[in-house]
């Protein structure tokens, strides 16, 4: 497709977006984001907010087009925004492990902390957290969040992803983020800590809950991920351009609502938008339309000035298989080659958003290598071009024996971590000899972790905020480390 048919197509859906938020509004399930609305001269009428186009760029101004998420290890600082692009693989709560085959099981608190640890281990992300999986073995009320954030601090330095939302425990997180970090609301302010998603819900609403985090996570200053997933053909239009305007509103008008809690509160504008099976009616995210809305995001994002949230691994496929290959790869190359600052979803999800793997992890772990060694093209400096070797070998020569060959044979070539490469061991199928390197690229990823240290005096205070929460911090304790070794 034409640079100008792109152009042509944004410019397009601008324009539709700009018509629904101006005549049919967004409606918010909220009281008191609608009086804030209302107060800053934006028109409210039947629960619906409705932005002119002015008032709108006005409002979106105030975010900033690029900002730091800090990290409490300094090398996992995040820079977002502008051409850099950053992969996050926190999921927001799938409730199953998957294994080899497909077969699904319940998550448990084991299950977080190994993708925890994975994720420390792992050099491509500085982002840790989030509730990659839902623990079945713990209480699903406001206290399994932070819960599940303590086991992170513990774990980990990197970067912080949020939870499942809400007024109460938005709250308890800053209040954790604060005792830890020895500061006062106006520190998470200087220093965002932690980003988390609101969720639409599309078509053209904004329910309670998610707004209720938008409302704490700007007042406290930390980034919200504004990503509606509106679905072509169910809570959109069948057909994705239509749809894509519905996202791009929403998001849009998330963006703004941000500022008005809080001018200058970082806001990444998102999408997890996808369609429909027309067969089915179940959400699909490893489509072209997947695809397409990635690339979108990204283009539209950059378009207004805003970070932009889109991608990663995205498949529907049940198990580690040829279509979670083809699908994930898809969607994943779309989001990296369109510079998606925050590339959500990078790593482990199977079944549409329903299940983890280990093993889907280490897979997707390889298909970003490949993906970076493509996107990094040629370099066709003096020593990789190579004319002086090719002289001195001549026709029909021989490139293997040289000593630039040996210089440079382990970093000049892509180097796989599991793909099979050359015969079959011996005895083994393909599947057997491919799922065992996967099983041992997994075995050498967690022997990698290293537990990083956390401060004795910021232990102490975030423990004491644990327990004014409820919490019980002993008992977690002995879950964490169940063989006094590891405590």
């Amino acid at each position: 497709m034409s640079a100008e048919t792109i152009e042509h197509n944004l410019e397009q859906l601008h324009q539709a977006s700009m018509r629904l938020i101006e005549n049919t509004g967004v409606r918010l399930h909220h009281p008191e984001m609608l009086g804030l609305v209302a107060s800053n001269g934006i028109r409210v009428a039947d629960g619906r907010v409705y932005f002119t186009r002015d008032q709108l760029n006005a409002w979106i101004a105030h975010a900033p087009a690029e900002f730091t998420i800090y990290a409490r290890n300094s090398e996992h600082d995040m820079r977002i925004g502008g051409d850099r692009v950053e992969h996050v693989s926190s999921n927001a709560g799938f409730p199953f492990i998957a294994d080899l085959a497909g077969n699904r099981r319940k998550a448990r608190f084991d299950d977080y902390l190994t993708f925890v640890k994975l994720v420390h281990a792992t050099p491509a992300f500085n982002m840790n957290g989030g509730v990659m999986v839902t623990p079945d073995d713990l209480p699903n009320d406001v206290n399994l969040y932070p819960t599940l954030l303590y086991a992170t601090l513990v774990h980990s330095d990197k970067c912080l992803f949020g939870g499942m939302g809400g007024r109460e425990e938005s709250r308890n997180t800053m209040q954790m983020l604060m005792a830890l970090f020895a500061t006062d609301k106006e520190g998470l302010v200087k220093a965002p800590r932690i980003a988390n998603l609101v969720s639409t819900l599309s078509p053209l609403q904004f329910d309670e809950k998610m707004l209720d985090t938008l409302m704490v996570y700007a007042d406290h200053g930390q980034p919200v991920v504004v990503s509606p997933a509106v679905m072509a053909g169910s809570t959109g239009p069948v057909t994705l351009a239509g749809t894509i305007a519905i996202s791009n509103a929403e998001t849009l008008v998330g963006v703004a609502l941000a500022q008005m809690v809080r001018r200058g509160t970082p806001a990444i504008y998102g999408s997890a938008t996808a369609n429909a099976d027309m067969r089915t009616g179940a959400f699909t995210i490893g489509t072209p339309e997947s695809a397409l809305a990635v690339k979108y995001c990204a283009r539209l994002a950059k378009m207004y000035g805003l970070p932009c949230r889109g991608g990663g691994g995205l498949n529907d496929a049940k198990n580690v298989s040829v279509q979670a290959g083809y699908e994930s790869m898809m969607v994943q190359f779309v989001a990296n080659q369109e510079k998606i600052n925050f590339n959500f979803h990078s790593a482990g999800g199977l079944d549409s958003y329903g299940a983890m793997s280990f093993e889907k992890y280490i897979v997707d772990l390889e298909i970003l290598e490949r993906v970076n060694h493509y996107l990094a093209d040629l370099n066709t400096d003096e020593t990789h071009m190579a004319l002086d070797v090719i002289e001195q070998v001549g026709p029909g020569g021989e490139f293997l024996t040289q000593m630039h060959t040996a210089l440079h044979c382990r970093t000049a070539p892509f180097a796989t971590k599991v793909s099979l490469q050359g015969a079959l061991p011996a005895g083994q199928t393909a599947d057997e000899a491919l799922f065992g390197k996967i099983a041992q690229a997994l075995e050498r990823l967690l022997n990698r972790y290293q537990r990083p240290d956390l401060p004795a005096d910021g232990k102490s205070r975030l423990d004491a905020c644990m327990q004014d929460l409820g919490i019980d911090v002993a008992g977690l304790g002995r879950r964490m480390h169940p063989h006094p070794a590891e405590a």
